[in-house]
């Protein structure tokens, strides 16, 4: 197992264990369902305006990497 990261823009740290890559990231979008996009869009980034899930997602497959 490996443990992937993903930094937010707010600079909440969001990882996953996985065997590689396409796990991390199917477990990640598994994690960040809409309600809790929302959720964390209302605590870390109020006033903004939410993001959505394909957004997100979007935003796991470019960022989410194998931590150092």
């Amino acid at each position: 197992m490996q443990k992937f990261s993903m930094t937010c823009s707010c600079g909440d740290i969001m990882s996953v264990d996985a065997e590689n890559h396409d796990e991390a990231v199917m477990k990640m979008k598994g994690m960040m369902t809409q309600e809790a996009i929302n959720q964390h869009m209302a605590e870390k980034h109020p006033g903004d305006p939410v993001m959505s899930m394909a957004e997100c997602h979007a935003a796991i497959e470019k960022d989410l990497v194998a931590a150092q």
